[in-house]
């Protein structure tokens, strides 16, 4: 299985947009700030400022939920 995500990540306040890439096929996938916190290890308690400026790292750190969630 090939795995990858989009680079464009963005944060609104409220929720964490991007894409997966797995075999080829994109998918739009979303988390919320409780998804976030609950998964992003070392962000459990990240501000929406943290969010923003983290947002990629918090992305691939979520990449292995949001795989089980996609799948």
């Amino acid at each position: 299985m090939s795995v990858g995500y989009g680079r464009a990540v963005e944060w609104d306040g409220k929720i964490l947009t991007g894409s997966v890439v797995v075999n080829g096929v994109t998918t739009k996938v979303t988390a919320d700030r409780a998804i976030i916190h609950a998964y992003a290890a070392g962000f459990s308690d990240a501000l929406s400022w943290e969010i923003d400026r983290f947002r990629i790292e918090i992305f691939e750190k979520l990449m292995p939920f949001l795989l089980r969630q996609n799948s």
